[in-house]
């Protein structure tokens, strides 16, 4: 349980005393809850070796740990979406505590004698149970539970430090008021629609630096300074203060490795994932970066002769604020594709309606809104934007789960898109069966009063992207919440929801939904053929972005002593890594919040991909419509969770060893 169920707040070891509710203050906000907890687990301990068995030790174990998430999140999840400002500091604060319990379980000398001795008997196991005890025992390890009283008792001092720390690095960046200021000369070629929306003041509107607008800013204007500003203010988010926190963090978990007998932090965090070491991340990028080089440098001089002949300067220079902005130039002008006359075709609603529809065939489902039946239940509604959807299997009618949508921006709310796992699916000790409920947290351009939400082309692959992880929450078979869903290791979570950005791409997919939000007419035939032509434009550029901020990842959390001068890093990565001239006076580590759930594991975005695109492929081999094909998809892959290795999902589905090609066809790179 100590996984993606709880997102960004990661379950680290503490010290247990003899009672872990002795540690548990009286105000605590999740007091209750914890108190329910502990008496459950003493139970478990209570029993006697004579009366044992996989239900009422590793089934009750699952069940204690499932109830205890269950019974807080919607309170944590707050943290993220409510839009009472004191709301959320409770729920980060509940996250604190949820946090702290889950590290005093793991540092529980009872469960771990439990379980020691259970697997001393060498019962026997179904494989999930057996995983289980397997993934039990190692993260006790991992907890330090053989180390001696003085370091875990340092040890559940730096666990303590680091979740504080890590709640106020995401509080800083959710809370960021990092805003340009600009006036109408400032804003040429930024569609009027876009200012319209913007907050005017003084004959300067304010840019937040949140959801669609800065990015239409930085594809549209023509003032090469504005988009500057932008660029150097985004980079800026979080301020300072994120990077003393930060260098703060990698101190500990720098201490926290050496403790645990671990060469790094990064050697730490990648023991339980496909990689298993850095030294097999850093092969991976020894490998991929020559091959991606020749593709950025050939971006890299594309997009240089589209600015000297735009400007009419043959000295200019492409700059990474210029990216967005020539790559739509030549979209229009080589391609025929407008970007913004392209986000008439996606009204949100379309989109919705058309995702649904494609997914729907797809896996054997049917999606029903049962927004207002929620509301008359008085069930969780933060905002009047959130709709709550159930998913029924479309043969057995049996339902799988359901979903909220919570789709645009606002103040407070978290910043990019992610989805939010609320419950798991769970096979109870009574036998009884929860099933699946999550949320989908987007931050997708707003309607305005004349206009609807229209959706770049890549904020709808952002939205099939997020609507893969819910698939693989919902259509998740296991018994056990610790393998349930996106359970998986976190190398392999994103592969199913890259894997459904790929039905974007296809031009009979696209024909069912894409339509004009006001007269209804398709989106035209040359669009669309300019819009696949160009679909590796810039690619290796782009891809050398997310080389970036992996490999800073991993520089940040291979220094053995943690000492880390982060601004020093992330500059030599970026001269390593980018073709761009650098920016100077920028710190944009503060706001990379992947630092803290993902640290040393940024790799797993491209990692990921490669298996995502070899299982696409078998859908390329027939029709990206193909049920059958989808069906195989959902029982070998999406059922199973975590419930094998990613690996052996992989070639069950593949039916041979995965290989980088597909990865590479899909950059415009040449596989051999």
């Amino acid at each position: 349980m100590r996984s993606l169920l709880l997102f960004a707040v990661t379950a680290t070891p503490m010290l247990q005393a003899s009672s872990a509710s002795a540690q548990t203050p009286a105000e605590s906000p999740v007091a209750r809850q914890i108190a329910a907890a502990e008496a459950s687990l003493a139970a478990i301990e209570a029993l006697s070796a004579a009366e044992r068995t996989v239900t009422n030790t590793l089934l009750a174990l699952d069940d204690v740990q499932a109830r205890f998430f269950v019974d807080t999140r919607m309170a944590s999840f707050m943290a993220q979406v409510s839009t009472d400002a004191a709301q959320r500091e409770r729920g980060r604060e509940v996250s604190a505590a949820v946090s702290g319990w889950f590290d005093r379980l793991y540092q529980r000398e009872g469960i771990y004698r439990v379980l020691a001795d259970f697997a001393a008997q060498e019962p026997e196991l179904e494989p999930e149970f057996a995983r289980y005890l397997e993934f039990l025992l190692r993260d006790y390890r991992r907890a330090g539970m053989q180390l001696g009283a003085e370091q875990r008792g340092r040890l559940a001092a730096i666990e303590e430090e680091l979740t504080e720390l890590s709640i106020e690095f995401q509080r800083n960046i959710a809370d960021d008021e990092t805003v340009v200021l600009l006036t109408a000369a400032e804003c040429p070629g930024v569609p009027e629609h876009v200012l319209e929306s913007l907050p005017r003041s003084a004959e300067l509107y304010t840019l937040e630096l949140k959801g669609g607008p800065p990015g239409i800013f930085l594809a549209t204007c023509t003032d090469e300074d504005t988009r500057m500003k932008i660029s150097i203010s985004y980079g800026k988010r979080g301020g300072r203060r994120n990077v003393r926190v930060l260098e703060k963090i990698l101190l500990l978990r720098a201490e926290k490795a050496r403790l645990l007998g671990y060469a790094s932090i990064a050697a730490f965090s990648t023991e339980v994932k496909m990689a298993r070491d850095p030294a097999t991340v850093e092969a991976f990028y020894a490998d991929l970066r020559p091959r991606l080089r020749a593709k950025a440098e050939a971006d890299f001089e594309e997009l240089s002769a589209a600015k000297r002949e735009h400007l009419g300067d043959p000295a200019a220079v492409l700059n990474v604020w210029d990216f967005s902005f020539y790559k739509a130039w030549l979209m229009r002008e080589r391609y025929a594709v407008d970007s913004q006359v392209v986000r008439e075709y996606f009204p949100m609603e379309r989109v919705v309606a058309g995702l649904f529809e494609v997914t729907e065939e797809l896996f054997g489902l049917s999606f029903a809104d049962v927004t207002e039946e929620a509301r008359a239940a008085g069930r969780p509604l933060w905002h009047a934007d959130v709709r709550l959807y159930t998913v029924t299997d479309a043969q057995s009618g049996e339902l799988l789960g359901e979903f909220y949508t919570d789709l645009y921006p606002r103040e407070g709310k978290y910043s990019h898109a992610a989805q939010f796992p609320l419950q798991p699916r769970k096979r109870w000790v009574d036998g009884s069966l929860s099933k699946p409920l999550v949320a989908l947290v987007c931050n997708f351009t707003k309607p305005t009063e004349s206009r609807p939400s229209l959706l770049s082309h890549a904020e709808v692959e952002t939205f099939f992207h997020e609507f893969g992880h819910c698939l693989h929450s919902i259509l998740t078979e296991g018994e056990l919440s610790e393998f349930a869903g996106t359970n998986v290791a976190r190398d392999f979570v994103e592969a199913p929801s890259q894997m459904l950005e790929n039905w974007i791409w296809d031009a009979q997919v696209l024909a069912r939904f894409a339509r004009h939000y006001e007269t209804g007419e398709p989106l035209p035939k040359a669009m669309l053929a300019g819009m696949l032509a160009a679909k590796n434009l810039g690619s290796g550029l782009a891809t050398e972005g997310q080389v970036y901020l992996g490999m800073m990842d991993l520089a940040y959390h291979t220094d053995p002593t943690g000492e880390v001068d982060t601004d020093a890093v992330r500059r030599e990565v970026y001269l390593e890594t980018r073709i761009f001239p650098p920016t100077d006076h920028i710190w944009s580590q503060a706001s990379f919040g992947h630092l803290m759930g993902y640290h040393a594991g940024y790799y797993g975005y491209l990692w990921s991909l490669v298996y995502a695109q070899d299982m696409f492929s078998r859908f390329e081999e027939t029709d990206p419509m193909d049920k059958a094909v989808a069906a195989e998809y959902r029982k070998r892959v999406l059922a199973r969770g975590g419930s094998v290795d990613a690996l052996e999902l992989v070639r069950d589905f593949l039916g041979r060893e995965p290989n980088a090609a597909a990865f590479l066809r899909h950059l415009g790179l040449r596989p051999e």
